[in-house]
């Protein structure tokens, strides 16, 4: 088995686990105060990879895309500790498997304050929109497949907070 799953991630194939968000996932982006965009973490296989990936680089790009769309980036340093603001986290793994040919996952999560129905007087911190991918491929493909589930949030948030966006309830169909 291990060896039909070397032989795969080596020929190039890729898998991809990003899914459509659900209506429930995109309703959480709506009338958000703004987005707290923390750093891209990683962890890598040699360690050494982490010179080799433009995680900051990256991050910038992530950062202008999401201000052309309108999302309120705020800064975490400036704002009050006391308030929970929601932030988006973007993390995996990645593994070197031959020169310039690497296998990776990357999540991304947007972690805010919410309350189940039940239990209304009750915050917690939960993830209520998320996307994730694992792939193979070199540096570029590794960048252009973060991209695309930062785009993913983008698209979801917009498809929320634009005017002729539905309005809840969401029906369960």
């Amino acid at each position: 088995m291990a060896a039909v799953l070397v032989c795969l991630f080596l020929s190039g194939f890729a898998v991809s686990t990003a899914k459509a968000s659900t209506p429930y996932e995109r309703e959480s982006l709506r009338d958000l105060p703004g987005v707290v965009l923390h750093s891209i973490n990683f962890t890598s296989t040699p360690t050494n990879l982490e010179d080799e990936l433009p995680l900051a680089e990256l991050r910038s790009e992530v950062k202008l895309a999401m201000r052309k769309a309108g999302i309120p980036l705020i800064d975490y340093e400036s704002h009050a500790s006391s308030v929970v603001v929601p932030h988006l986290q973007i993390q995996g793994a990645v593994s070197q498997i031959a020169a310039n040919f690497y296998a990776y996952t990357i999540v991304i999560e947007l972690h805010q304050e919410a309350a189940l129905l039940r239990k209304t007087g009750q915050r917690s911190l939960m993830v209520t929109w998320s996307e994730g991918s694992l792939s193979t491929g070199d540096i570029q493909h590794f960048r252009d497949r973060l991209l695309l589930l930062a785009h993913f949030f983008i698209r979801d948030f917009e498809s929320v907070n634009s005017r002729s966006s539905q309005v809840w309830p969401l029906s369960l169909e």
